[in-house]
Order: structure tokens, then sequence, then C-alpha cells
């Protein structure tokens, strides 16, 4: 079990580091980032799910009790400690506009977006905390249909499972519902496919001539399909964003499952652990960086977001200083919420 845990540890590094490059660039390696990495995370829920402690109805009530303190607790931590600095120094000086244009947001809908849980498009300001609330609810979708329906039959579970997530695939063309609850039901796919890939040691199986055929479906849906983002309802071809993010996943974690040790080995795992302060935090950094390279290097600001050099050091800083952060200062009460 050590191992395997050891495994996760570096696929989430891998793919919260991969994130904050995604946030920090816009180019197709942007484009490249965002086909899969959030369905990794979907997919690894889905992985972890215990159903020897968690299954059946009874388990149900402290199944939801556990999510909502390692995910809606954080969220609602983060966003409502930082409305205030946010109000502050951005909305009232008119700083840190660069990541999101947090300057030009307006404070009564940015507060009502906490409570509807949806992402900076919808106005929240931390805006890439949208995934708490909605994975929250993906896995009390994905829980309760299994404890209904699988002990029915598993072709009727994986049937309610692709319908559920068609619909959400359809619903969010329309709508945006609350907590992202249609993108909820769009993941059911990527949460049943981690729980699969788990029960038939899909990673112990992946063998060289199969690892070459996902980079082939990783390609062709990259390159076919639109720019992927979840948050924003963007799926594209229905086919090619599930293909592409399972054959993005299955490609990290088969890569990761090779990683044994080394520095990097390590340092990838520390992010997987404090992968949720780095998820807190990065915008803030990255904002920040942004408002000094600019203002006091008189960096065009244009150029900041395909500079090499900027997206490299904006990026370092938005994974360093939160763990930085988790590892001095994790213990206290308030930041032990966001910690390992």
């Amino acid at each position: 079990m050590a191992e395997r845990i050891t495994w996760i540890d570096f696929a989430k590094g891998f793919a919260i580091v991969l994130m904050v490059l995604g946030h920090a660039i816009y180019n197709d390696l942007q484009k490249l980032i965002f086909v899969f990495h959030m369905p990794f995370f979907f997919i690894m829920a889905g992985y972890l799910l215990n159903f020897e402690k968690w299954g059946g109805a009874e388990n149900y009530r402290a199944f939801a009790t556990k999510l909502f303190k390692r995910l809606l607790v954080p969220y609602y931590l983060a966003n409502i400690l930082f409305f205030p600095i946010w109000f502050v120094v951005c909305h009232e000086t008119g700083h840190l506009p660069y990541l999101w244009n947090w300057a030009l947001q307006e404070p009564l809908r940015a507060f009502l977006a906490i409570f509807f849980g949806n992402g900076n498009h919808q106005g929240l300001i931390l805006g890439q905390l949208w995934f708490l609330p909605c994975l929250f609810v993906a896995e009390i979708i994905f829980i309760r249909l299994y404890n209904r329906l699988n002990k029915i039959g598993e072709e009727i579970f994986i049937c309610s499972i692709a319908t559920c997530s068609l619909l959400g695939l359809s619903i969010g063309k329309i709508l945006t519902l609350p907590f992202g609850m249609d993108i909820a039901l769009a993941a059911q796919i990527f949460l049943t496919a981690g729980v699969l890939i788990r029960k038939y040691n899909v990673v112990e199986r992946l063998n060289l001539k199969i690892f070459g055929g996902l980079n082939i479906l990783f390609v062709i849906a990259f390159s076919l399909n639109i720019f992927v983002d979840m948050n924003t309802r963007r799926y594209g071809d229905p086919f090619l964003f599930y293909t592409g993010g399972l054959a993005g996943t299955l490609i990290l974690i088969k890569i990761s499952a090779l990683m044994t040790d080394g520095k990097i080995f390590s340092f990838i795992s520390d992010c997987g652990r404090q992968s949720m302060m780095i998820l807190v935090l990065h915008p803030i950094i990255l904002n920040v960086a942004y408002e000094i390279i600019v203002n006091a290097l008189n960096f065009p600001a244009e150029k900041i977001f395909t500079d090499t050099a900027v997206v490299f050091f904006v990026t370092a800083a938005g994974v360093l200083i939160p763990l930085f952060v988790a590892k001095k200062f994790g213990r206290l009460p308030v930041l032990k919420n966001f910690c390992a």
C-alpha cells in the first residue's frame, strides 16, 4: 500500500505542477495540459474510492461528512478569508489585474459567486477552486448511483453513468448549475474510469504497445478537438474530450508508476501531498509575480504569458512558495485545513 500511495503522490504532484504552468502560459502547451489535467483529478478520485469502507447506504452520511471536511471546508475558508484582501488590494486600488481580471470584478457578484461555486467566469475570485465543490458533488452522485444501481447489475450502473455524463455535457451547453453540478455529471465517466483502472490493474498491465497507442489517441484528441476547459464547459467533441482526458491520464500515471526515487521524485511527491495548498495559493502568487515583473521591472504586460523566462519564474514561484508555507506553517489552526 505504501508503494501505491507514493506513486499516487508523484502523479498528483506532476498534475498540480502542470496546472500551475497551464495558468501561467497562453499557447499550445496550455491547450495540451488542459486536455487531461482536470480529468486526471476526477479519475484519481475514482481510483481512490474505498468501496469496502464507504459502499452501502449505511455509510453514506459518514462519506458525505468526510468529503465536506476535505473539500468544502477548504473551499469556503480560502474564499471567505481572501475576499476582504482582494477587495482592498485589487478592487479599491486596481492592483493585480493580470490573471483572471481580478481588478475588474464587482464585489457583490464576487461574494455571491462563493456560494454558487463556479469559476472565475462567474465572478469567483479564486476561480481555480471551482474544482472543490464540483468534486464534492461528483463523488456524492457517484456513490449514490453505485449504492442504488450496482447491486442490481454492473451493466445498469455503467449505463446510468454514461447517461449522466452525456446529460452533464448537454446541460453545460445551456445552463451553468451551482457547484458545477453539470460538470460533476459530465465527470462521472472519469470517476468510473478511475474505479475500473484500479479494479483491473490497468496501470500494471499497460505494456509498451498499449502505451504507444495511448500516445497516438492523445495526439489525435489534442489535434482535432477544440481548447478543452471543464471550468467553462468547453468540451468540444464528446468522444475526443473523454478520449483525450483518459489517454492523457493513463500516460501520466504510467510514467509516475515507473518513477521510484531521486530528488525530482521526492520534490514532485511533496507537491502531490501539498496539492491543496498549491491549488489555493498559486493564483495569488502568480498575480503578485506578474505585478512585480510588469511594474517594477517595466516588462511589457502583453508578453508575460508567452515569455519563457517569465513563465518559468512564475510557475516555480507558484509551486515553491505554497510548499514552503505548508511545511513551515501547515500546523497552524487555519492552514492545517489546506495541508496533508
